[in-house]
């Protein structure tokens, strides 16, 4: 059953490790990874949500596509933009280069929602995984305070919000290696996706 949450996709990188290439497009196991993502998501989500400042190159993508509201390229500009485009209170986002995001995971995030919660966050041995985290509509008056004064630091937010982490034995049993978090930033990690794909089948 669809949750009341929103999912976002954000697909607003540079690219510069794949020469310009649109890393949502890259295609693992013969499939594109925002397709893969669309696939978890549609069995999540009541809405979906792509940010992206190149809305032409998305028209085949069966969601609600929103740009930046800020001219600022960072991370915290399209949180912002996906949270505020949320129809929902709530908002699930991950970053268009993860192609191996859990579902269990997911649910294990959202079933840690508490309405003190403002951020809901992994927190392993490498710390914090703010591109895979839920966070509250009562979050965008300090994402806009930071986005003016261009402090465009997500971790800024967790000194002025209620940050509920989920610790790494937690996420471990949803996913043993967490490659949920494994994102495709290189050539290299696209070698790497591939062999993770065919070890997973």
């Amino acid at each position: 059953m669809a949750l009341p949450c929103t999912g976002v996709i954000l697909a607003g990188g540079l690219n510069k490790r794949f020469d310009g290439q649109n890393k949502a497009f890259i295609r693992i196991g013969g499939k594109r990874i925002v397709d893969r993502l669309l696939e978890v998501y549609l069995g999540l989500f009541e809405q979906i949500v792509l940010v992206t400042n190149d809305p032409a190159a998305y028209m085949d993508v069966d969601a609600l596509i929103v740009t930046d509201h800020y001219s600022v390229r960072s991370s915290l500009n399209g949180l912002h933009a996906g949270l505020f485009a949320a129809a929902h209170e709530h908002a699930f986002f991950v970053a268009c280069d993860t192609p191996f995001i859990k579902v269990a995971l997911i649910q294990r995030l959202l079933d840690t929602v508490t309405p003190k919660a403002d951020i809901v966050i992994p927190s392993t041995s490498a710390g914090y995984e703010p591109m895979f985290a839920v966070y509250k509509k009562t979050c965008l008056p300090a994402m806009v305070w930071q986005l003016e004064r261009d402090l465009l630091k997500i971790q800024g937010l967790f000194r002025k919000l209620r940050v509920k982490t989920v610790d790494e034995a937690a996420l471990r049993r949803e996913d043993p290696e967490l490659v949920s978090f494994f994102n495709v930033n290189s050539p290299a990690d696209l070698v790497r996706a591939e062999a993770i794909h065919k070890q997973n089948g």
